[in-house]
């Protein structure tokens, strides 16, 4: 059996998940690109592949047409929207995913691109760092009202977080938990109410079908020029164009982000601003969290072959 697997942390720390599939006699292809491969670059990767063990990379209905013995793509993740599910359905491929592996590490992420945006953490090493001794008055991230945008796994672990922190939670989630949110005293508003009230706002929700943004310049202008939004989950749930005209003007106060439209690369714009914080798509990269999705990812194969370990 052929495996593809295009993550390049995989098994980075742990390399029984990987012997253990060698021993099975299968056939083990990583990414010979060592990045996030397009369609036409996964369009060459796949075909006489039994099993992808998938990142971030594109899995469309052209890729999925090349795919002439694929029977698993084993997301290396929980994000699926970089698949063609109805696609990967109709020709009885199944599609899985590391559920929870990566949760506390992306959750202790987005509080610290909290705490690095409020307290321009940053700048002030890069200005250290190049000899000068400049300080900047910040936030307190303290007693802030914050909006959690999408309350799954990696929502609620942020509003464990932030309890600490004494803050007033806001809550809005498409499959609302009401028994949760009463349970932790989070205040549920739809998202037009959170971008209002709160003075962080973070994003843990899914991207919407159509690639239509949730943030937007509409949903800017709701926003005070003390807001900051945080964004762990999707690139395609902010307008980064109007996001970057709102940070430019300070009609925000900053963004804090780990996703990016067209990744690996990035709006120069970007560069130019000295509100944001910007991080290559790794909130997910911890030891902890590498080791976890890379036994789920394998043992997520293992189980759709009827393999015991041990066997």
């Amino acid at each position: 059996m052929k495996v593809l697997i295009t993550s390049n942390s995989f098994g980075k720390f742990d390399p029984r998940p990987r012997t253990l599939m060698e021993s099975l006699g299968w056939e083990l292809v990583g990414n010979r690109y060592h990045h996030i491969m397009n369609e036409e670059e996964m369009m060459g990767e796949v075909p006489g592949v039994d099993a992808i063990i998938l990142g971030s990379d594109t899995v469309s209905k052209k890729v999925l047409e090349k795919a002439d013995r694929l029977k698993i793509i084993s997301r290396y993740g929980v994000g699926i929207d970089n698949i063609d599910l109805e696609e990967a359905k109709r020709r009885n491929i199944e599609v899985t995913i590391t559920k929870n592996c990566n949760t506390e590490a992306v959750a202790d992420y987005a509080v610290g691109l909290m705490l690095a945006t409020t307290r321009h953490i940053c700048n002030v090493d890069k200005n250290l760092k190049s000899g000068s001794w400049k300080k900047e008055t910040g936030l307190d991230l303290c007693h802030k009202t914050v909006g959690v945008i999408g309350l799954g796994s990696i929502g609620r672990q942020v509003v464990k977080r932030l309890k600490g922190f004494d803050c007033r939670i806001l809550g809005y989630d498409k499959f609302l938990d009401e028994n949760y949110c009463k349970a932790n005293g989070i205040e549920v508003m739809s998202p037009e109410e959170i971008f209002g009230k709160a003075d962080i706002i973070t994003l843990h929700a899914p991207g919407n079908p159509d690639g239509t943004p949730l943030i937007g310049e509409k949903e800017l202008a709701l926003m005070g020029e003390n807001t900051i939004l945080i964004n762990t989950a999707r690139a395609s749930l902010v307008d980064e164009e109007a996001l970057i005209r709102a940070l430019r003007e300070r009609r925000i106060y900053g963004y804090g982000t780990d996703v990016f439209d067209g990744e690996p690369h990035i709006n120069e714009k970007f560069e130019a601003l000295d509100n944001v914080v910007l991080s290559p798509h790794t909130a997910a990269v911890s030891v902890e969290a590498i080791n976890k999705m890379t036994a789920c990812a394998v043992d997520n194969i293992l189980d759709y072959f009827g393999i015991v370990k041990g066997e």
